[in-house]
């Protein structure tokens, strides 16, 4: 239970990973080469301490996505502990997403419409209220 729930969320932490391997990718770029003449074989880019931390840090991140997703024991009672709680809470979730009664289709459209004609509805009367307020405080010279 909960597959999809975990699945969704390792994808979005994956995503995550991603993003901060790159940005430590860009704030590493000017360090040295890892050795000289290295390079990364099938991107033929020059193998640097930015590429090599950044790499080690997807790979610790996606480590912890597992264990926080799947819920893997490692030996580590503090980190197994919370894992446990975390796929708990994942298979909870999907649980009271199933009980969820999701709105047909044209019940859905007619609600967009409802927030749409509020949200102008609302606009215009702030609008009005402006001008009327700018209007007075012109004619009485605050303005």
């Amino acid at each position: 239970m909960g597959v999809h729930a975990r699945s969704a969320v390792a994808g979005l932490f994956g995503l995550a990973a991603i993003f901060a391997a790159y940005s430590l990718y860009g704030a590493l770029i000017n360090l040295p080469e890892f050795y000289a003449g290295a390079r990364v074989p099938l991107l033929d880019i020059r193998l640097t301490w930015g590429v090599v931390g950044s790499c080690v840090l997807f790979v610790l991140c996606g480590i912890f996505i597992c264990i926080f997703t799947t819920g893997f024991e490692i030996g580590v009672k503090g980190l197994d502990n919370k894992s446990k709680k975390a796929v708990e809470f994942f298979i909870e979730t999907q649980a009271e997403l199933q009980k969820v009664s999701w709105p047909t289709r044209s019940e859905l459209v007619g609600s967009t419409i409802v927030v749409i004609v509020c949200l102008i509805v609302l606009g215009l009367y702030v609008f009005c209220v402006d001008w009327v307020v700018s209007t007075f405080m012109k004619a009485i010279d605050i303005l």
